[in-house]
């Protein structure tokens, strides 16, 4: 993001931005998103706007990316032994089974379902938010793996076995509108803690 010499970036004005980009995306769909209606909502001009962003697809690139890293934040480290490692998977199962349960997901799947979406608008999404992802933990697996905490020859598709098993049949439920039922910290936890077991009675 950039500004002009002398003046200080007003970081609140990032905020406004990325808050109002997320909720046309997550209310309305990707091909919500267009630099005019972001502008008005957060109450600044298409110069400022422009100004940290060439363009629509890169303010779709920011808002995709900034969910996909709150979801797998909790592999930024190496695990030093199979508990961190237990602990990490746990942290990131629980992040995804809030995520696709969560009502700003359920929009999403919703929008994507009715009204048609642009081909590049989808692909920016999947590149920036679920291929991210999966690079990610594909990446944390390998790392792991190097380090003797898990036997994982292939990380790549055990990465999306594991996301496999975490997603289930919510995906396609909230694709049919099939309401998902409210799950507490405690449930998810305790569903985290089943999945991780199995995966890693796999990889044992």
């Amino acid at each position: 993001m950039s500004a002009k010499a002398g003046r200080p970036i007003d970081h609140q004005k990032d905020l406004d931005i990325l808050h109002v980009a997320r909720q046309l995306v997550f209310a309305e769909g990707p091909q919500a998103l267009t630099m005019d209606k972001v502008a008005t909502l957060a109450g600044i001009s298409k110069v400022t706007l422009y100004a940290r962003y060439a363009n629509r697809y890169e303010l779709l690139r920011a808002v995709v990316s900034s969910e996909a890293f709150g979801i797998h934040k909790s592999l930024g480290r190496i695990p030093v032994n199979r508990e961190e490692l237990c602990a990490d998977l746990c942290d990131l199962i629980e992040a995804i089974t809030a995520f696709i349960g969560s009502d700003r997901h359920q929009c999403l799947m919703q929008a994507l379902g009715s009204i048609p979406q642009q081909a590049q608008d989808l692909s920016e999404v999947y590149r920036n938010g679920p291929e991210r992802t999966h690079r990610v933990l594909a990446e944390y697996l390998q790392e792991a793996a190097q380090r003797g905490l898990i036997r994982c020859p292939e990380p790549v598709e055990s990465a999306e076995m594991l996301m496999g098993m975490v997603t289930g049949l919510d995906l396609l439920r909230g694709l049919y509108r099939v309401p998902l039922e409210g799950r507490s910290e405690e449930v998810r936890r305790q569903h985290a803690l089943r999945i991780m077991t199995a995966f890693m009675a796999i990889h044992a």
